[in-house]
């Protein structure tokens, strides 16, 4: 016995959780993956401005992209909400309907 602390197995007492270790590999990767970016960009064949240019002309095109996807998702969310609030109308409807049949 080390300090009188039972530590066998089913005795409630965890060394990490599963959580704790997945967030260590997860920052490990992350680490490793934009060390490597930047190593990449030091250590590159091209000169610094034309990095930055497609860099730059990258981003663009991203952006771009960004702005054509949300446009589309506007689009979209409004033919659901359209659709929605006619459903909604047309069950009002019904169920008005209903209440008067029942009232008479």
């Amino acid at each position: 016995m080390s300090d009188g602390v039972n530590e066998s197995p089913g005795s409630g007492r965890h060394h990490k959780s599963g959580i704790v270790d997945f967030f260590e590999i997860t920052m490990a990767i992350i680490f490793s993956v934009f060390s490597g970016f930047i190593l990449g960009l030091l250590f590159a064949p091209q000169s610094g401005l034309k990095t930055r240019s497609k860099i730059g002309e990258n981003l663009r095109n991203t952006a771009d992209r960004l702005k054509f996807m949300l446009a589309e998702a506007r689009v979209a969310g409004e033919e659901f909400l359209d659709r929605s609030v006619q459903k909604i109308s047309g069950m009002s409807s019904a169920i008005k309907g209903e209440e008067e049949e029942d009232e008479g």
